[in-house]
């Protein structure tokens, strides 16, 4: 297993914004689903998602290009790990959904990303500062 201490500030910034966006995405599944009966919220276990991600794990996904000028596929989305939710509380239907647990991870999911979005933008700021400097 690779520690994530290895790899540079900006490669990391990279790979965890899609898996970012991906938990959002799942955590608003969640919480669309909060009145369906049986349902097990799932979430992405952002760790692990990221680490797969650095190593250069993606599901394979092959694209033919039929013109020149087509851009090629450089990167594909991030291999998410994700995990049911064993621990949540059981309700009379089934469901083991939360909305306050829910709304707690939706959050600190938007301020990581708001956050990581920040630094590679000042990153890329301070790189576009040393290259265009006389």
């Amino acid at each position: 297993m690779t520690d994530l201490g290895s790899y540079g500030t900006s490669a990391m910034l990279e790979h965890a914004l899609p898996i970012l966006e991906e938990s959002h995405r799942i955590l608003a599944n969640n919480i669309a689903n909060a009145n369906t009966p049986n349902f097990t919220p799932t979430h992405v276990s952002f760790r692990e998602s990221l680490q797969q991600a650095l190593q250069g794990y993606s599901p394979s996904l092959s694209l033919t290009l039929t013109n020149s000028r087509h851009i090629p596929l450089g990167t594909t989305r991030p291999g998410l790990v994700i995990e049911p939710d064993v621990y949540g509380p059981g309700r009379n239907d089934g469901s083991t959904f939360d909305v306050d647990t829910e709304m707690v991870e939706l959050e600190k999911n938007s301020s990581k990303f708001q956050l990581f979005s920040a630094i590679l933008t000042k990153k890329y700021q301070q790189m576009r500062t040393v290259l265009t400097m006389p």
